[in-house]
């Protein structure tokens, strides 16, 4: 979705936004998402963006990420951990710990289709799907990348945005940034550096 222009998916957030109106965000999914082992994640990191950016509005950012989860764990958790919220936006980023723990890529689709259909349907908000970072064991980042793939086809699907993480940290490889300073030593997590590029990716929908 980097070719061209990703602002449709996020048109009544960003209209709030502008006009200074106070927004709440929930952002969903797993360790990456909760920021495991950093003191600021992609969610900090994005806030302050959004605050320079729209200074008159007050953004309400709820960090729903739990450490270990699968896309079937955040189906299990959606009431109470997203639509009780009643957010204006949500980011769902699962894939890692599916691909880890075996859950196939037909589960996986439909778990993904499943999370983002009912926070249409409840709360009636924009929705981000957000992919992850590439992964340092090349066995497993090529593994991974079918399940990045697999949320890349269901915002295709669905007409959701899609955060492609894994081309964002390649690009910036590519410009000479060395992949490991943006991942936290033997832990396969990005590092602050890391999660400031996510925040980078998600703003360009605004």
């Amino acid at each position: 979705m980097g070719g061209y222009d990703v602002s449709r998916f996020t048109r009544r957030m960003t209209a709030r936004l502008a006009e200074g109106s106070d927004v709440k965000i929930v952002t969903f999914g797993d360790s990456i998402t909760a920021g495991y082992a950093v003191s600021r994640g992609f969610g900090h990191f994005w806030k302050e963006m959004l605050k320079e950016k729209y200074p008159e509005t007050e953004v309400d950012l709820i960090n729903s990420g739990i450490c270990g989860e699968t896309s079937l764990d955040g189906l299990y958790r959606l009431d109470r951990s997203v639509i009780a919220h009643r957010p204006d936006l949500v980011t769902v980023n699962f894939g890692i710990n599916d691909m880890y723990f075996g859950l196939g890529l037909d589960r996986f689709k439909s778990n993904i289709i499943e999370i983002v259909d009912r926070i249409i349907e409840e709360c009636g908000c924009e929705v981000l799907l957000v992919g992850s970072e590439p992964l340092l064991t090349a066995y497993y980042r090529d593994q991974v990348l079918d399940y990045y793939g697999v949320l890349e086809d269901v915002a295709e699907e669905m007409d959701v945005g899609f955060v492609d993480v894994y081309r964002a940290w390649m690009d910036r490889t590519s410009d000479g940034v060395d992949l490991r300073s943006l991942i936290l030593p033997g832990l396969d997590h990005p590092a602050e550096s890391g999660y400031k590029i996510i925040a980078e990716e998600l703003m360009r929908f605004f």
